[in-house]
């Protein structure tokens, strides 16, 4: 299919931390190829750990500062996986469980925050749009957020959600490091250990007909504008 612009992908998450756990490698891979990769984080993580180990309601946590403390982390993870733009649409955590604080992004309508992204589509001109599956209901509202945005502006050709064994798999082994250094840069999260060198996509929106399995999200796509210079 054929597309104006540069290769662009654009992946919606809701926490910081989620770029890098759930598409790290992805991301990289495509950074490395000159893809403009642009990283759209929901919430500022009020309810993550304070990097002393308080966790929310405890003595030592304070929302404000651990929300300060969590953007600079995405910042440096960004920076290690080489993300062209990064995006911040400053919702509160929802939180995993309990009651759900004002503002928090779950309680957000749909046609907001999906009138916000749909924005940023319209920017960035993306062709393949990702975003992470979970039961998290922060993570549940983000992908009814970008399908929304996705099928209102009509710009992307594919949309993809992170899967245990999906249609698509990427190989990340040539970008394992960038991944690491991207999970250390969330120190506060305390992630560790090793991680599959395969990362896996449902592929939930195509308009390319490219033929499934498949090992690139931006099969066939064809793009008119050079990739970003490496």
């Amino acid at each position: 299919m054929q597309s104006a612009g540069p290769r662009t992908l654009l992946a919606v998450h809701a926490h910081p931390g989620d770029e890098s756990t759930a598409t790290g490698g992805m991301l990289a891979h495509y950074a490395r190829q000159g893809v403009r990769t642009v990283v759209v984080t929901c919430t500022n993580g009020e309810f993550d750990d304070a990097p002393s180990g308080a966790v929310p309601g405890e003595v030592g946590h304070h929302p404000k500062a651990v929300a300060a403390h969590r953007r600079a982390e995405l910042q440096a993870a960004c920076d290690a996986l080489g993300i062209s733009d990064l995006e911040l649409l400053g919702y509160h955590d929802s939180g995993h469980t309990g009651e759900v604080p004002e503002g928090g992004f779950c309680t957000i309508p749909v046609e907001t925050a999906a009138g916000r992204l749909a924005a940023l589509i319209e920017h960035y001109q993306p062709q393949v749009v990702v975003t992470h599956y979970s039961s998290h209901r922060d993570h549940m509202h983000v992908i009814r957020v970008a399908k929304l945005a996705v099928y209102r502006t009509g710009i992307p050709v594919k949309l993809y959600l992170t899967a245990k064994d999906g249609s698509t798999t990427i190989d990340i082994s040539e970008v394992a490091d960038e991944k690491r250094k991207a999970l250390q840069c969330h120190a506060s999260q305390q992630v560790h250990g090793a991680f599959a060198l395969q990362e896996h996509y449902f592929r939930a929106l195509d308009t390319t007909n490219a033929p499934l399995p498949e090992t690139d999200l931006f099969a066939g796509v064809t793009t008119h504008g050079p990739d970003l210079p490496r």
